[in-house]
C-alpha cells in the first residue's frame, strides 16, 4: 500500500470512528438534543420580573414550543420557542405575549392555531374571583371578537380555586374548563367546577346554570375528557365522575369513547387520559413523615375510565438516580405519552443535607406496562444539572414526528424559564 495513502487515510478513519462514536452517544435515548437550544437547553431569564413559574407547555403543528408562564406576581404570559429553541420574534414582542392580568393557569390550541389561555381573574367591580379565559390569534396578538374584547369571564360566586386547572378545546370549537373550589366553611368538601364557552366566548347556557355547573363530585379536576356522546369525564387526581353534556353529574361512571382530553400541568397533581380511557397520576410514595427526613419515592399510578385500578399496570415506585434513603425526595411534575404508548415522567430529585441541598433534573420512561424502560437513559432514568443552579423540571410534551421530549422547568430560585430537549431513540 502506498505509505502517502496510508498516512492520509488511516488518521481519517479513525477520526470517522470517533466521530460515529460522538454521534452514537448522543443518538442514546434520554440524551440531551445538541441540535437545540445550547447543548439541548434554552434559557429565557426572569430575574426582573422577580420569579417565573411555568403553568403549560403545548406543541403547535409546525413543531414550534408555547409555554404559559406566571411572570412575576401579575404578569402571565405566552412564550413561542423555534423548533431549534430560539424566542420566535415574529410572536407577540420578540416572542412573548403579555395576556390580561391573572389569566394563566391552562392553555390549549383551537384546531386553527390560536392560543386559549384560562385562569382565575379578579373581578374589578367586586374583587371576587372569576374564571377567565382569554385567546390569543397565531401571531401573539389578541383576538378581541372573543369574549368582551378578548375576554371571557365566568362567576364563581366568591368562591377561592384549588389545586387544578383544566382548558380543554372541544372539537366543535366549544371551550371547557375545569378547577377545584375551595369549601364554603368548615367541614365542607372541595368541589368541582366545570365552565363551558362557546367558540365565540360566549358562556353556553345550555350548560350547568347559565354556562358553570359546580358539584362535590371528584371534589376537583386534573385532567378533563370528551367522550364521543357529548359527555365528560372529570378526574381529580386519583378519582373520576362522569358529567352529562349538559353539566349534570352522572350518578355511575361508565365511560365511552374519548374525542379530546387534557391534563393539569400542576405539579402536584400531574393527570392525563391516555386515548383508551385509562388515566395516570403522578405522586410520590412517601416512607416516613413528611419532612426532610424521609425518603419519597416518584410513583405512578393508572386506573381505568370508572376509576378502578389498572391490574395490568406495574404502578412502578423509583427513584431518579441511586436507591433513595434518609432526606431524598423524587418528584414527579409531569406525564405524558409518546406515540408507542410508554409514559415519560419528569420532576426532580431532590437530597437534603447538612453541607446543603442538592437538585438534580430527574426523567423517566415507563413501558406502556409501567416497568421502566431499561433503553431509556441508565435502565429508565435520566438525571443531569443542566443549567447550573437547576430546579426542577415542570411540564412535559412529546413531539409527534420523532417522540423526542420537550421539557419546562427552571433554575436559579425561579429566575431562569428552562425549555430542553432530549432525544427518544
Amino acid at each position: 500500500m502506498n505509505n502517502k495513502f496510508t498516512r492520509i487515510v488511516l488518521p481519517s478513519l479513525l477520526l470517522y470512528g470517533c466521530l460515529v462514536g460522538v454521534n452514537s452517544a448522543w443518538a442514546a435515548a434520554g440524551s440531551l438534543d445538541p441540535t437545540f437550544g445550547s447543548g439541548g437547553v434554552t434559557i429565557t431569564n426572569f430575574a426582573s420580573s422577580g420569579f417565573v413559574i411555568p403553568d403549560s407547555i403545548q406543541l403547535q403543528s409546525d413543531g414550534k414550543i408555547l409555554v404559559l408562564v406566571q411572570a412575576g406576581n401579575l404578569s402571565n404570559e405566552v412564550l413561542r420557542y423555534t423548533t431549534t429553541g430560539a424566542l420566535d420574534t415574529s410572536f407577540g414582542h420578540n416572542g412573548v405575549a403579555v395576556l390580561s392580568p391573572s389569566v394563566g393557569g391552562s392553555m390549549a390550541l383551537q384546531a386553527n392555531g390560536q392560543i386559549v389561555a384560562a385562569g382565575v381573574v379578579t373581578n374589578r367591580s367586586t374583587g371576587g374571583p372569576e374564571l377567565g379565559v382569554e385567546r390569543l390569534n397565531t401571531n401573539g396578538g389578541s383576538d378581541t371578537s372573543f369574549g368582551n374584547g378578548g375576554l371571557a369571564l365566568a362567576s364563581l360566586s366568591n368562591r377561592a380555586t384549588g389545586v387544578g386547572f383544566v382548558a380543554l378545546v372541544q372539537p366543535n370549537g366549544d371551550i371547557l374548563i375545569g378547577a377545584q373550589l375551595e369549601p364554603t366553611g368548615r367541614r365542607q368538601p372541595f368541589q368541582t367546577v366545570l365552565a363551558r364557552f362557546n367558540s365565540a366566548g360566549q358562556l353556553d347556557t345550555t350548560f350547568g346554570i347559565q354556562g358553570v355547573a359546580i358539584a362535590t363530585a371528584a371534589s376537583g379536576c386534573t385532567a378533563l375528557a370528551l367522550l364521543s356522546d357529548g359527555e365528560i369525564l372529570v378526574v381529580n387526581a386519583q378519582t373520576v365522575a362522569q358529567f352529562t353534556a349538559s353539566g349534570i353529574v352522572e350518578s355511575t361512571v361508565t365511560g365511552g369513547s374519548i374525542v379530546a382530553s387534557a391534563g393539569s400541568s400542576a405539579p402536584s397533581a400531574p393527570s392525563m387520559f391516555e386515548t383508551n380511557g385509562d388515566y395516570l397520576f403522578g405522586t410520590e410514595l412517601f416512607i416516613g413523615q413528611e419532612s426532610r427526613g424521609h425518603n419519597a419515592s416518584a410513583e405512578v399510578l393508572r386506573f381505568t375510565e370508572t376509576g378502578a385500578a389498572d391490574p395490568t399496570f406495574a404502578n412502578p415506585t423509583f427513584h431518579y438516580t441511586g436507591t433513595g434513603g434518609s432526606g431524598i425526595e423524587a418528584l414527579v411534575h409531569g406525564l405524558a405519552v409518546d406515540s408507542d404508548g410508554d409514559i415519560v415522567v419528569v420532576g426532580n430529585q431532590v437530597t437534603f443535607a447538612q453541607s446543603g441541598t442538592v437538585t438534580v433534573n430527574g426523567l423517566a420512561r415507563l413501558a406502556p406496562s409501567g416497568t421502566l424502560d431499561a433503553t431509556f437513559g441508565n435502565g429508565g432514568t435520566v438525571v443531569n444539572s443542566v443549567p447550573a443552579g437547576t430546579q426542577e423540571l415542570s411540564g412535559v410534551i412529546i413531539q409527534p414526528t420523532d417522540d423526542n421530549i420537550v421539557v419546562v422547568g427552571v433554575a436559579n430560585n425561579t429566575t431562569e424559564l428552562t425549555i430542553s430537549r432530549y432525544l427518544a431513540q
